[in-house]
């Protein structure tokens, strides 16, 4: 199935850009008589008969380029390296030409087929997982890790990594296939009229399953973080100060700060991290009657980005009276958590903090000046405080899905569902079978115990090459 298994893989591990040191990594059956013919080690210790995790120091040889490169060789023998393969590293210069002459090297000497080739993206974890080292879920986990950009996100792929989410779904499983077991024996019993379980219990325990399964199905709904980044939207009028606020909490230019109205057309962005927390806080256009096509445009943005967010922060201009309009925010089903800013108080007369609807009295409200600082710390201390309260969901010890488990998961929770429906309606019982058994297939796809080679790629092109 998997002609490419038989192949050695070769890649650079290490990021692109300038660095002191990389890392080479080969994986195959060829990699320790590779690294022979051009590693001369400082101690005279041959590599075939070393424990693995071991290292040795020494030099690559490379006659035809005339030069030695020092690298230290780190060899992992099958079956305890990560992809069940013999691995061997090769830790050197980070200079790039110098790499390049050492990866033509190698691959000039092992050409042909079973030889040594550049890696695909993400096929040393591929390896792992057809090995039998990780499951899918845990494959998964490991990108996770490589693109988390807070503690957050590290720690809740790590969990993942240690098989969490595999355990839950393993349960659910095996709780499906026994109570499939129960309605199969029925089934060769139906005809001596013998009730090994009450049907009310197997209802029950239907109902059971479907709630386990609903219950990991409503954390994906109502939890929109995405590895713990939480988004936040500054929304208001034109001018109010919304790109000198996103770009005072950012402590960076972010965007561009005009005294003319509607400066800001598209979506500006940029990351706050607090508290080991990753805000995404973004800055959209505002609130402007113009039919101009440019500015159409830039609402569906600004509809989009308020649809996705998880804390929305009214932007309110303190230094003039607060029009109805300013308050009002065109979108459905958005997010109910709601910060109140009355920006450049410095210019505020005393009223304005009072003329707020009574529907919005029920929100926290700051108020704050970009040109003094007043009120930033307080609204960043707000921002927290709405994710350490529980109000906006983020849990390092809940199961992440992407989007074809998530998929997985309501397949699975729509053919029990159907059992469930056939078994109250006296359906033959083997309808009812048929049903358990796809859910537990279909719950076997997020684990990687059923899945198909086109799943397979789409998931580890995602991977960097290396790894």
């Amino acid at each position: 199935m998997f002609p490419e298994m038989q192949d050695t893989i070769l890649a650079v591990s290490t990021p692109a850009g300038r660095a002191l040191h990389a890392v080479i990594r080969m994986s195959g059956d060829k990699v320790v008589p590779s690294i022979k013919e051009i590693f001369i080690p400082s101690a005279n210790i041959p590599p075939e008969p070393m424990q693995t995790f071991t290292s040795i120091k020494g030099c690559i040889v490379l006659p035809e380029e005339s030069v030695k490169i020092p690298a230290t060789v780190y060899l992992m023998k099958q079956p305890h390296s990560y992809t069940k393969e013999d691995i061997v590293e090769i830790h050197t210069l980070g200079s790039k030409p110098i790499i390049e002459i050492l990866l033509q090297s190698i691959l000039k000497r092992n050409t042909g087929e079973g030889g040594i080739r550049l890696s695909l993206p993400g096929e040393f974890t591929k390896r792992a997982f057809l090995h039998g080292r990780i499951d899918l879920a845990q494959a998964e986990a490991i990108k996770n890790i490589i693109r988390s950009q807070s503690d957050s996100e590290l720690d809740s792929a790590i969990l993942q990594l240690s098989g969490n989410t595999s355990k839950q779904i393993k349960y659910i499983q095996n709780e499906i296939t026994s109570l499939c077991a129960y309605v199969e024996t029925s089934i060769d019993f139906s005809d001596q009229d013998i009730e090994l379980m009450p049907r009310r219990e197997i209802i029950n325990k239907m109902e059971c399953i479907k709630e386990d399964i609903g219950c990991l199905i409503d954390k994906t709904l109502t939890d929109k973080i995405v590895s713990g980044e939480v988004n936040v939207v500054l929304y208001g009028k034109p001018n109010v100060g919304k790109s000198s606020l996103i770009n005072a909490l950012l402590g960076k230019r972010r965007s561009i700060v005009s005294d003319r109205p509607g400066t800001t057309r598209d979506v500006v962005t940029g990351v706050l991290e607090m508290g080991n927390v990753c805000f995404k806080v973004t800055d959209v256009a505002g609130i402007d009657d113009t039919k101009e096509p440019v500015l159409l445009q830039a609402r569906e943005k600004t509809q989009h980005a308020l649809k996705n967010a998880h804390v929305i922060v009214l932007v309110l201009d303190g230094s003039e009276k607060i029009h109805p309009r300013s308050m009002e925010i065109p979108a459905n089903e958005v997010s109910d958590n709601i910060i109140i800013v009355i920006n450049k108080c410095d210019l505020m007369p005393d009223h304005s903090f009072f003329d707020l609807p009574d529907k919005f009295k029920k929100y926290p409200c700051v108020l704050t000046s970009t040109l003094t600082g007043k009120g930033l710390d307080r609204l960043k201390t707000m921002l927290l405080d709405k994710v350490l309260s529980g109000q906006v969901y983020q849990s390092n010890t809940r199961p992440f899905f992407n989007v074809h488990q998530k998929d997985a998961l309501r397949r699975s929770y729509e053919r029990m569902e159907q059992a469930a429906t056939s078994f109250r309606e006296n359906m033959s019982d083997e309808f009812v079978v048929l049903d358990m058994r796809m859910a537990v297939d279909i719950l076997g796809e997020i684990a990687g115990e059923i899945t198909t080679e086109d799943i397979l790629d789409k998931i580890f092109c995602e991977f960097c090459i290396g790894k």
